[in-house]
């Protein structure tokens, strides 16, 4: 690694400040950064948590260059899900946040994590054995309000590998087909005996996943967590203001999740992109 890089990194990983991960993207690695780290391993700052690594995507080099990823969700995650309880996380990924899950539920609870790409599927079982984690399921599949199988071309290399939408079905050259499911229908969801907490990142699909578990949400009353992407959204066709009124018709509280806590949403006009938290009223 050249000492540049290493400079690079210290500054980044102790960096206390709100807006670290923006400042880790500003310095980009170098192409020796990039090689080295292929198959790395890197621990975050405040967690006894460990990543399998590389330099080449967006996400394992926030981690890389700050120690950490998405720290606001993961404070939101640790008060509303804990020992003994269950949860579901919709767009796994690599894995972080199902691991983070995993410390919360403890040996008596469980995490279903879904993430419908082979190549995503991968990296987390490595990073679940690297971790030690036997209290996460990976179910391999997408979720939405409607049921199907459709093929999707694959870009394994995307610098940003969580932007994957069921929109797009023509973002890279790997074709694999991806096989849609409503949570409500699953078994591994209906034999719950409770749910404390679902936590969703899918690219703009996040309502109608939301749509697919009213019965599953009903029934337990789960604290939320889910992303709104303007964009992303819009080119889905979906609204934010629809998603609200969803979720306040089954007697939910919605906040803004900021850097330093949360704001209270009276209104969807008020909603931005970003996440946002929702707190059963009973």
């Amino acid at each position: 690694m050249k000492r540049t890089d290493r400079i690079k990194l210290n500054f980044t990983r102790s960096w206390r400040f709100p807006g670290k991960e923006r400042l880790s993207s500003i310095f980009k690695p170098s192409d020796q950064l990039k090689a080295s780290l292929t198959k790395g391993i890197t621990w975050l700052t405040d967690e006894d948590i460990a990543i399998y690594t590389s330099a080449d995507n967006f996400i394992e080099l926030t981690i890389l260059g700050t120690g950490t990823y998405e720290e606001e969700i993961n404070k939101l995650m640790r008060i509303s899900l804990k020992n003994g309880g269950n949860a579901l996380d919709i767009g796994a990924n690599f894995g972080l946040q199902s691991i983070r899950m995993s410390q919360c539920a403890g040996n008596t609870g469980k995490v279903l994590a879904f993430e419908p790409l082979a190549h995503l599927q991968e990296k987390f079982r490595k990073n679940m054995q690297l971790n030690r984690v036997d209290n996460v399921v990976l179910i391999p599949y997408a979720l939405s309000n409607e049921e199907s199988e459709t093929e999707f071309a694959i870009n394994k290399t995307a610098w940003n590998q969580g932007t994957f939408s069921l929109g797009n079905k023509s973002d890279g050259n790997e074709k694999q087909l991806v096989t849609i499911k409503i949570g409500d229908n699953l078994p591994e969801v209906q034999q719950l005996e409770s749910l404390q907490l679902i936590k969703i990142d899918v690219e703009g699909f996040e309502y109608p996943a939301l749509q697919g578990l009213r019965q599953t949400i009903q029934k337990h009353k789960p604290r939320i967590i889910f992303e709104y992407d303007a964009p992303g959204w819009q080119h889905a066709g979906h609204e934010v203001s629809a998603c609200y009124q969803f979720l306040q018709a089954m007697d939910y509280t919605l906040y803004q999740i900021s850097y330093v806590g949360c704001e209270l949403l009276e209104d969807a006009g008020k909603i931005q992109s970003g996440y946002i938290f929702c707190i059963p009223n009973a």
